[in-house]
């Protein structure tokens, strides 16, 4: 068997493991005899059927237990603290076992130290970003281990513009600036956010440290940048959405469920979810021949959002590419555009499709083209809905088509990215998956502008 091979084995018997079986019927795993895990040229590894499997057949079940979230995080945690009792239902269906909280290393140390107000202070993201940092370094003896080792490296994610700047990979300033503009902007509000999570995760590590009076350790020792980034990347790139009783906006409402995290992208539902009371199942929503792979949507994303989110794009026929032209139609706005739109809620974000632009994209024309946008009615009733606009068209069509001449010859300038020979591997494919996007936009404003002419 290879690496691989074993490591599967070991997270099969993990995830099947009974001891936490206190419910009839059943609660413990099930993962379909139909199904495994396979590496796929195109989209690595990912979940194939090994036989005919039909449409609404459920393939996978994870129990709670199993589950890494908020819920399941503070579990493990506050078994090492004697003084924490957790009460809520949430906490006390969730299997801990012992021998996972006898250990005495210096990671053990700090979880004995942490209050359940400094777990509940934190985001679903910083609790779970802290709890992989510490659980990969004592991984031989973490309850998680199977599910660690199957995790994707670091490099797996080496498409992602948050691994250039954070890791400052080879020419990594001038990968940035190739971007377009709407995706240099995804990408620094990526790395916004990633930088506020280690910067509060830090900032609590350095704190226990202190009350340990343990001045003479770096918090840098517990939580190193690069490892923080491997945990904080496996969590946005296969996190998937789940109602946590803890969660303090949206954003903390997600799990990462073992196995499940195999299943790859696809534009379309070929699965779906369920949570309830006995755990995380997967269904089929078509059928799948022996030798197909399994997919699974991550939602409605244009290859902008999964490069600089998950790492990855599609590069052929992703439906719900889009092209932001947000860029070109700010600098036509003066201050009273401006304004009258962030009061109605309409300032940036002009989007168009293969299918044509956007509302916001047309409400945005049309308001260009006024000197009082506040006063006027013809806009005032675009907004309402109660007219359609049409005595905008004519105008708006003559700045689109200049907006979209200028998006193609900005698009000439890169389109040489797709087919670059760089000479490191690296370099090359991360410039070749920047010269696909400028391809997407290139496509979709020749679309746009066959329609205008």
């Amino acid at each position: 068997m290879t690496v691989i091979e074993d490591r599967t084995e070991a997270l099969l018997e993990w995830i099947k493991n009974t001891e936490d079986e206190t419910f009839k019927p059943s609660t413990h795993s099930f993962i379909s005899p139909k199904i495994e895990i396979k590496q796929f040229e195109q989209s690595g590894r990912g979940i194939a059927a090994k036989d005919d499997i039909k449409r609404s057949q459920q393939i996978l079940r994870i129990p709670h237990s199993f589950l890494l979230n908020f819920t399941t995080v503070v579990s493990h945690i506050t078994r090492h603290n004697s003084n924490i009792k957790l009460k809520e239902p949430y906490y006390l269906g969730i299997y801990v076992p012992l021998e996972s909280t006898n250990n005495n290393d210096k990671f053990t140390n700090i979880y004995k130290s942490l209050e359940l107000q400094d777990l509940l202070a934190l985001t679903s993201f910083q609790l779970l970003s802290l709890y992989l940092c510490f659980e990969r370094q004592r991984i031989h003896s973490s309850f998680w281990k199977p599910f660690l080792e199957m995790l994707p490296d670091i490099s797996d994610f080496s498409l992602n513009p948050l691994i250039w700047q954070v890791l400052q990979v080879d020419q990594w300033e001038e990968l940035i600036q190739f971007l377009p503009e709407s995706a240099k902007r995804r990408a620094e509000d990526v790395y916004e956010r990633f930088l506020e999570d280690y910067v509060v995760v830090r900032a609590l590590v350095s704190r226990i440290l202190d009350d340990l009076k343990l001045s003479e350790s770096s918090a840098d020792e517990y939580i190193p940048v690069d490892l923080f980034l491997w945990a904080w990347m496996c969590i946005n790139s296969r996190c998937l959405y789940m109602t946590i009783p803890q969660g303090k906006t949206n954003a903390d409402n997600f799990t990462m469920a073992p196995y499940v995290d195999f299943l790859n992208h696809s534009c379309n539902d070929e699965c779906s979810i369920l949570i309830d009371t006995t755990g995380f199942h997967v269904r089929t929503t078509t059928p799948y021949m022996p030798g197909d792979q399994l997919f699974l949507s991550y939602g409605p994303h244009c290859n902008e959002f999964l490069l600089c989110e998950y790492g990855f794009v599609i590069p052929h026929d992703n439906k719900w590419n889009d092209l932001d032209i947000s860029a070109y139609i700010i600098p036509l706005l003066k201050p009273q555009h401006v304004e009258f739109l962030k009061e109605n809620d309409y300032f940036d974000k002009y989007t168009m499709t293969n299918e044509g632009i956007s509302f916001r994209t047309e409400v945005v024309l049309a308001t260009v083209q006024e000197n009082s946008p506040s006063v006027s009615r013809r806009l005032q009733a675009l907004l309402n809905g109660i007219g359609d606009g049409a005595t905008f068209k004519s105008h708006s069509h003559v700045l689109l088509k200049e907006i979209i001449k200028k998006v193609l010859h900005e698009c000439d300038q890169y389109k040489h990215l797709e087919y670059n020979d760089d000479k490191d591997i690296n370099t090359r494919e991360r410039k070749k998956t920047i010269g696909i996007l400028y391809k997407n936009r290139s496509e979709i404003a020749n679309n746009i502008l066959s329609t205008l002419e």
